[in-house]
């Protein structure tokens, strides 16, 4: 049978790397035209458009997915299926009408929690003790076709957004690889997702990425997880954004107690934060425009910094 994938992100290739591995291979791939990255905002192309290249699969990168040629060249693929993973554009009505077998979606929540634009990181900031996979049926409307398999994970505590996403993606790409079958020989029933149940999420705002020191310490670990390694946690120093990638939670003690929220100070030779209840230990942080570094060496540069408040 032939097949299309649409998906752009990391999650998206892991997901067609494993499919490639066990035999899955597209007829086409469609990802999201290059955008620009990195300091020097230097277009490059998708995670997704790598990996179909060095497959030698055919890419395509629409900037319109109702552009005329582009419906052409899909109408002519005669797609059985379409897989669409973080992709991160809405399908038109006419793409998901057009193969036999439907457009399959490929979800990294237990829908109908968590749908929209960043599941994986709402998972983490809203303290679940697990997530998942789904691969649903598309409609219309925003991850809310019927369910025709899921796959449940735990969420470690110390596990950050890419670990997790990661270990989502090879999830789901496994999830694929044995429903498939069943699905394209009639033998699954799709159900209906529970509207009681369903949760929504939007994308990550630059204003939600500050991290608020007036909350607890657990509050603010989960929020370093959720956004870590990109596009990071942060907090402001003399002016200057300080990204957070890794560190730990720890309860108040006789120094702790002493401090005012957001006061820096050392414990255990690292960059340690009053916390509302508890403090948070740096591991990892990145100041603006250098790289990523252990605390305790930031530390060893800017000595000056005890006893200042992060804001």
């Amino acid at each position: 049978m032939s097949f299309l994938f649409f998906g752009t992100s990391e999650f998206a290739k892991i997901v067609l790397e494993e499919l490639l591995k066990t035999g899955f291979i597209p007829s086409l791939v469609i990802t999201q035209p290059p955008k620009p990255q990195g300091r020097n905002q230097i277009k490059e192309p998708s995670p997704v458009y790598l990996v179909a290249e060095k497959n030698k699969i055919e890419v395509l990168t629409p900037d319109n997915l109702n552009n005329a040629d582009f419906k052409k060249t899909i109408i002519s693929a005669q797609p059985d299926f379409i897989i669409v993973t973080a992709y991160g554009k809405i399908i038109p009505k006419w793409l998901l009408d057009l193969p036999p077998q439907g457009v399959l979606g490929l979800h990294p929540s237990l829908l109908p929690v968590w749908r929209g634009a960043s599941p994986i990181q709402s998972a983490i900031l809203n303290n679940d003790e697990e997530t998942g996979v789904t691969l649903f049926l598309m409609d219309e409307l925003m991850d809310h076709g019927p369910i025709i398999q899921q796959a449940k994970v735990k969420i470690p505590a110390r596990l950050n957004y890419s670990e997790l996403s990661q270990q989502l993606a090879k999830v789901g790409a496994q999830l694929l690889i044995e429903t498939l079958p069943l699905w394209l020989n009639g033998k699954i029933i799709p159900q209906n997702q529970d509207e009681s149940m369903a949760s929504s999420c939007s994308k990550i705002s630059p204003q939600e990425e500050k991290i608020d020191w007036s909350k607890t310490n657990n509050e603010v670990a989960r929020k370093i997880r959720a956004l870590s390694p990109l596009p990071g946690a942060y907090t402001i120093l003399d002016n200057q954004v300080i990204k957070i990638l890794s560190g730990e939670p720890r309860e108040d003690n006789e120094v702790s107690l002493m401090k005012q929220i957001g006061e820096i100070f050392i414990w255990e030779k690292k960059l340690a934060v009053k916390c509302k209840t508890g403090f948070y230990i740096v591991n990892e942080l990145r100041p603006a425009g250098k790289k990523t570094m252990p605390s305790r060496d930031f530390l060893a540069g800017h000595k000056n910094v005890i006893g200042k408040i992060f804001n």
